[in-house]
């Protein structure tokens, strides 16, 4: 498995200093944008496996649309959507992420306090292990 790489898309750019240093002393590859239209162009020009912070209320392009993008990318990706408002475009969001089987984590609430974004760092990277683990095709 490559290294960490986690992606954080938020137009907010003290939330987005804040998440990059946290991931970063964990040893993650960060790579940042403030809009849909950003993430999108990083997420479809690459296909190594990859976390992804998403703001659901973003310019452009807000997670949900994000989301409509992707249909048919086949790169191991896992989903954390993040807000700081109402759970309805996030539900949406998610919603719509599974239908196109997407992978996609609890939702998260800002503030994130660095104990919650550490945990969630740690427990996306397994979940992306194990989506990105060949399947078992032995038979003993």
């Amino acid at each position: 498995m490559p290294d960490r790489k986690l992606y954080i898309a938020d137009d907010n750019s003290e939330f987005v200093e804040y998440l990059t240093t946290v991931s970063t002393r964990l040893g993650w590859e960060v790579e940042t944008c403030s809009n849909g239209n950003e993430l999108l162009d990083l997420l479809l020009g690459s296909d190594e496996p990859a976390v992804v912070l998403v703001d659901i209320n973003m310019p452009e392009k807000d997670g949900i649309e994000v989301i409509e993008g992707l249909s048919g990318i086949s790169r191991p990706l896992r989903f954390r959507f993040m807000t700081g408002g109402a759970d309805a475009p996030m539900l949406a969001a998610k919603l719509m992420a599974r239908a196109r089987n997407l992978s996609v984590g609890r939702n998260l609430y800002k503030p994130i306090p660095m104990d919650t974004l550490k945990r969630v760092l740690v427990d996306e990277w397994e979940a992306l292990v194990q989506l990105d683990a060949p399947p078992n095709l032995s038979a003993e």
